[in-house]
């Protein structure tokens, strides 16, 4: 809007100035008709002018009209007084004619002469009146076109003043801009050198990261051969896990054994309940025949089975022992093999996390490099640019500056060789780079399938452990088992402690016999059932292997679309880098616009050397012409006859020669604020020497006017009032060649001066609207230039805000790869430590079954005895007692709680009877002395063990998971954004 309303001004400004130089042109050509008309009047004219009656009155009434004349309408003071010159002069010649008549040898008559001095001193205050009135009528016109001119500059000089206020305020506004973008420009340098450092820097890293390259080759071969090693392990615990399942089929087989076992033991139950009726019946006729000898006897029986029993306990007792002491041995074997493995797997994870971490650095270090190597391509591009673009038809004397020139683009040619140099070489070394991240990609993902397959193992090794816990719940019953028939036993050794006095009480435990068998089956039928039940824990533990593999495949895809993710921040970062390097290019072409400008400021400098020049010539030029309109007006003054009466004005000098412009331009400029405001200095100079030359120029010309109007003015009415009074024709004649001369002069060389002034006038015009539209094209560069200034400012900001977002992403994505990192050490800690505690469950249930196989062959050795010999009652009594002794050390072994309460019940049993009670003070004593130190067995360490795995809560479980450690958390973020929780 500004802008529209300058043009609107200068325009109005225009015309009128162009209205004004028409109304003024036909005034100067129109001066020449009233002296013509006048002339011609006086040429034919015949009838004298009559003077009034008032005739003395205007000369009452000149002064005071004059002075009104000059108070009211400040008029210049050079007409009046040529009119007092001239009144002056005319009287000096009146007084110098009538001395010389008078000296002369004719002297006239005094009348004569009083009358011709009346006469031609009425002549002259006619023609004084007469060309007062017409200088008033004159005055009159000249002063409304001088209010009218005046008028127009006070317009001008408004515009003029309107636009310096406007043009400071945006000299003001660019000065800022540019104080701002210097800074800019500053920073944008420093941001450069910044750049190049970080190039060097690049370039070294380059160096470590071959280095490091090579060692990461060493180090892979190293990680080939300890891959081959865990394969090795592997195998060997695939063949550890089919042993356990042969050992579980061993152990199904057992069970079914221990069900045929159960079996007999219903026929020795039977066998036995014939051999109490037996013994009934022999202990009757012994009492009917002879009691105390029999029963002596019976008790040297009873001490014999006795001792024998002992025995038989104490070899239990030592196989027992170097049982335990084998069991402590290879448990130790088994936990040292544990923690070194364990070591070594951790090592192993160690090893491939930093293989990774270095993966993915040498991966951002590569496209670093890339980014770089496209920088150094366009910055050579633009070199072979430039070097095209001087590469023109230039002068053959090349300067200075053209040589350095030269110079630069030769240092730019070997640099760009250099760079080419290097960037080939940069190359080749991210082609080997890129192999070797193949290469070590292809083995991450062998080791990721040796984890599947350590994963298969350990799933293996749990199922293994069901079977393990599915033994033990048979074991517990077949235990239990144990400690009815350990109960049962302690009955029947009780009966026969009470056989000669209670047959009522031997009844009765037969029939709790009878109730123990009934419960026995209900038992083996339960233990059916449990088999059954097992079966389908096992059909279900399949499934939901199924299930954690089809998680372990879902788990793979999150781990795909996490690299994925990555792969897109990566390609983010390098479009921010790519956009930074763009910034860079605009900014050294803001700085090579900023060259030009300078260029093209010493230019316009030249210019206004130039037209600093032509003000001067035209300031020579106007003062010549002030010389010649000078020497014209004195001629003309010179000419005229002088006036009687001046009217008191003071003279006016003529105006002074303009001062001759000089500005001064400086070599060198500090800044381009300093450049801006010399220019607008000079501008607003050469537009004030513009203006003061143009008011000279028109001071002269309306000077130049008013002077030829008098003097034209005077000579007519000279040559009208001697026409009219008819005397001396001879001097009239004189008079009128004199005018014509005078007038003819007139007219034929102020036309010249005219000319002269016109076109110094044109030129100004011309040079002032070639200043002007200079002005208006600075005002339009120096725009551009804050319109680019404020782009780049807002690129700037854009591209800082794009660089915190990615270091933001950066951050979160860095948390987030840590936190996975560390989650997956921990399992692999979780991992180790149920493989330990698996292999030590597995040394314990392999020392069980060998302990029951033990017992197992024992106890078929002792039934095998006892059927060799069925008739000897006594002795398979003694074998009977020796069974039930082992079952009872078994038990005793496996709960040592249960069965001193099973011997606590006894004991009263065995006060309460006299006969029975130091066999029984002997035998339960010692057996409990000899099972006590069984009680922490291998049964209490598998449980203990159990329970370890079932609720691994202990010091080593993993801090973050909460109460389940075995459950590992996944997110996923869908097409929505949504987070779905997977939980394996």
């Amino acid at each position: 809007m500004a802008d529209q309303s300058r043009q609107i001004k200068l325009a109005a400004a225009k015309k009128k100035l162009k209205e004004f130089q028409q109304k003024s042109s036909p005034a100067g050509g129109g001066e020449g008709g009233p002296g013509a008309k006048k002339k011609r009047k006086v040429k034919g004219g015949s009838q004298p002018d009559t003077p009034s009656v008032d005739r003395h009155s205007p000369d009452n009434n000149c002064p005071h009209d004059g002075n009104e004349n000059h108070e009211d309408e400040n008029r210049p003071l050079s007409s009046t007084e040529s009119l007092r010159q001239l009144s002056q002069q005319l009287n000096g010649l009146l007084s110098g004619s009538s001395t010389t008549y008078i000296n002369g040898d004719s002297a006239p008559s005094p009348a004569n002469e009083k009358e011709l001095e009346t006469e031609q001193s009425q002549e002259l205050t006619d023609q004084l009146q007469k060309e007062r009135r017409e200088f008033e009528q004159k005055c009159v016109k000249e002063q409304g076109a001088m209010r009218e001119q005046l008028q127009v500059h006070i317009q001008t000089i408004g515009i003029l003043v309107s636009e310096k206020s406007e043009l400071q305020t945006a000299l003001s506004y660019t000065q800022q801009a540019a104080r701002q973008k210097t800074g800019e420009a500053e920073e944008l340098s420093n941001r450069l050198q910044a750049t190049k450092q970080r190039v060097s820097e690049l370039e070294r890293t380059l160096s470590s990261v071959s280095t490091q390259q090579k060692q990461f080759d060493k180090h892979n071969k190293e990680l080939e051969k300890e891959r081959d090693n865990l394969r090795l392990e592997v195998y060997r615990l695939n063949s550890v896990s089919e042993e356990g399942r042969q050992q579980s089929s061993e152990l199904s087989e057992q069970l079914k054994l221990r069900v045929s076992e159960n079996n007999a033991m219903r026929l020795d139950l039977d066998e036995l309940r014939k051999r109490l009726e037996m013994t009934d019946d022999m202990l009757q006729q012994f009492s009917s025949e002879s009691g105390p000898p029999s029963a002596n006897q019976q008790m040297h029986l009873l001490l014999e089975e006795k001792l024998q029993i002992e025995a038989h306990t104490a070899q239990l007792m030592e196989s027992v022992a170097q049982l335990q002491t084998e069991r402590d041995r290879y448990a130790e074997q088994i936990q040292e093999e544990g923690r070194v493995w364990k070591d070594k797997t951790e090592q192993l994870l160690s090893q491939v996390t930093l293989v990774a971490e270095e993966r993915d650095r040498s991966i951002s270090q590569i496209q670093e490099l890339e980014a770089h190597i496209a920088d150094l391509k366009h910055t050579a591009a633009l070199l072979s640019q430039e070097r095209e673009a001087q590469t023109e038809p230039q002068p053959s004397w090349p300067s200075e500056s053209e040589l350095a020139l030269q110079e630069a683009l030769g240092s730019l040619q070997q640099e760009r060789d250099s760079l080419n140099s290097q960037f080939q070489a940069q190359l080749r070394d991210n082609e080997q780079l890129s192999r070797m991240c193949s290469e070590q990609e292809s083995r991450l993902s062998e080791l990721e399938r040796h984890a599947a397959l350590g994963a298969e193992d350990a799933e293996d090794r749990r199922r293994m452990l069901e079977d393990v816990q599915s033994d033990k719940a048979t074991i517990s019953r077949a235990l239990a088992q144990n400690r009815t028939l350990k109960d049962q036993l302690a009955e029947l050794q009780n009966g026969f402690v009470k056989l000669t006095n209670e047959n009522m009480e031997l009844t009765t435990a037969l029939q709790s016999e009878h109730h123990v068998k009934k419960e026995l089956g209900r038992r083996m039928g339960q233990l059916q059932e449990d088999l059954h039940s097992v079966k389908e824990q096992l059909d279900l533990k399949s499934q939901e292997y199924q299930a954690l593999l089809e998680q372990r495949d879902q788990v793979v895809a999150h781990l795909q679309q996490y690299s994925a993710v990555y792969t897109a921040l990566a390609s983010e970062r390098e479009q921010l880098h790519r956009q930074y390097l763009q910034q860079s290019q605009l900014m050294d072409r803001l700085q090579h616009d900023e060259t030009q400008g300078r260029v093209q400021l010493e230019m316009s400098h030249k210019q206004l050397e130039q037209y600093q020049e032509r003000l001067e010539q035209l300031s020579r030029d106007n003062e010549q012409l002030k010389a010649e309109v000078t020497e014209l007006l004195n001629s003309s003054a010179l000419a005229t006859l002088p006036r009687n009466q001046g009217d008191g004005v003071e003279s006016q000098s003529l105006p002074e020669s303009p001062q001759k412009s000089s500005i001064a331009i400086p070599e060198d400029f500090e800044s381009r604020e300093e450049m801006e405001e010399f220019v607008r200095g000079a501008v607003a100079r050469v537009e004030a020497e513009r203006d003061e030359v143009r008011s000279r120029l028109e001071e002269e010309r309306r000077l130049h006017f008013a002077a030829r109007h008098q003097a034209a003015a005077l000579s007519i009415e000279r040559h009208s009032h001697d026409h009219d009074h008819g005397q001396c024709h001879g001097h009239s004649h004189d008079d009128h060649s004199h005018l014509e001369h005078t007038v003819s002069g007139l007219e034929g060389v102020p036309v010249e001066v005219h000319e002269a002034l016109y076109v110094a006038m044109e030129r100004l015009q011309q040079r002032f609207t070639s200043l002007m539209q200079e002005k208006a094209d600075l005002k339009e560069r120096v725009e551009e230039l804050e319109h680019r200034c404020i782009q780049l400012s807002g690129e700037t900001d854009t591209i800082g805000e794009y660089i915190t977002l990615y270091q933001n992403q950066r951050a979160i994505m860095k948390q987030k790869h840590m936190e996975k990192e560390q989650y997956i050490s921990m399992l692999a800690q979780d991992k180790e430590e149920m493989k330990a505690k698996l292999a030590e469950l597995q040394d314990l249930v392999m020392r069980l079954v060998g302990e029951r196989n033990e017992w197992y062959s024992r106890y078929t050795g002792a039934l095998a005895s006892a059927a060799a010999n069925p008739d000897l009652l006594p002795a398979g009594e003694e074998q009977v007692q020796a069974h039930h002794a082992h079952r009872r050390m078994e038990l005793n072994a496996v709960d040592g709680q249960e069965s001193a309460d099973g011997s606590s019940a006894v004991r009263p049993d065995s006060t309460d009877h006299p006969h029975g009670g130091p066999s029984d003070q002997g035998l339960h004593p010692d057996s409990q002395a000899l099972m006590r130190p069984q009680e922490d067995g291998t049964t209490r360490q598998i449980m203990q063990l159990l329970q370890e795995i079932q609720n691994p809560q202990g010091p080593r479980s993993v801090p973050f998971l909460g109460d389940n450690p075995c459950v590992p958390f996944f997110y996923r973020p869908d097409e929505q954004d949504e987070v779905k929780i997977l939980v394996v």
